[in-house]
């Protein structure tokens, strides 16, 4: 292998501390995360200027959150899969020499310095953009369940990025960015298919009972009530009787909250993405070790 195709920050990693220099060097340490997260806080200005909105002060107000949150839901999705690539697609280049015997970083340090810097920036994105949207918002009748509901968008832009991670590391960037994706929007077309089925408004099908079986191995996005308030007063607005039309929702009494079991099942699936990821690394570092034969110390240093 060619020496200067290695990863220079890879060389260096030796533990927690240096691995999230590291990640954080491949990621906000940059400029594209950054310059998208500017991009969309401009976006988010302009569409509070110019996107037009019910008439009534209330109607008005979840108008434009509504649209603004559409805008940081995609958002925080795109940071997930760039942060994702960017994170592990050095370490596929280098063959992960981090965690080979001249890296002499282990695999619990490795996932732990990328996952930390990968859910930490999404958290900062989620904060920069709640806190804007509030300040165009001030004195908004409902700016505390906005803050929940920005709050919602970022946990559950989460497990995309761990899964892309996972999926990124085992087998490749193609599949992990390509797969991730697919199988979060499975996961939340199961959880809509289940509340329409659990409200009579589509019939139960053999399709439906597969999609629901393979979602249980899949992200499911949790629902918070901001969402309902929104739908609601659309249906008022709209004067139009609760109805369900593909996947756009109408009136408050169809939306599913997710309860204590939903966040229960949400957290387990994140505890075996880590432990997926874990196993994944400890793969890698078998690899690496194997691949790369260790040098004299005096002659490492030299």
């Amino acid at each position: 292998m060619n020496g200067t195709s290695l990863d220079r920050g890879n060389q260096r990693a030796t533990g927690f501390g240096d691995e999230i220099r590291v990640a954080w060097g491949r990621t906000w340490g940059r400029r594209l995360l950054p310059m998208l997260l500017a991009g969309v806080a401009l976006l988010v200005v302009v569409q509070r200027l110019v996107t037009p909105a019910p008439s009534g002060v209330v109607h008005g107000e979840l108008g434009r959150l509504a649209t603004v949150n559409e805008t940081i839901g995609f958002a925080l999705m795109v940071g997930a899969l760039v942060s994702a690539y960017g994170l592990l697609s050095p370490d596929l280049s280098s063959e992960f020499e981090s965690m080979s015997s001249r890296g002499r970083s282990g695999p619990l340090a490795f996932m732990a310095g990328r996952l930390v810097v990968g859910v930490g920036g999404l958290a900062l994105a989620a904060i920069v953009l709640g806190l804007l949207v509030e300040v165009l918002d001030f004195g908004g009748r409902y700016q505390g369940e906005e803050a929940f509901h920005v709050a919602v968008l970022f946990v559950n832009a989460v497990p995309l990025l761990m899964l892309a991670i996972v999926l990124t590391c085992t087998f490749g960037r193609i599949v992990g960015m390509i797969a991730s994706v697919v199988m979060l929007s499975l996961g939340a077309d199961a959880a809509y298919q289940r509340s329409a089925l659990g409200d009579g408004f589509i019939a139960p099908s053999g399709l439906y009972s597969i999609e629901q079986a393979v979602a249980w191995l899949l992200p499911r996005p949790l629902v918070d009530p901001f969402t309902g308030i929104v739908l609601m007063d659309q249906s008022v607005a709209l004067q139009q009787f609760p109805v369900r039309q593909g996947s756009g929702v109408w009136g408050w009494d169809l939306i599913q909250v997710s309860g204590v079991a939903d966040i229960a099942l949400f957290a387990g699936y994140l505890i075996a993405l880590a432990a997926l990821l874990y196993l994944s690394c400890r793969w890698r570092a078998a690899q690496a070790h194997s691949r790369f034969v260790p040098v004299a110390g005096w002659l490492e240093d030299r």
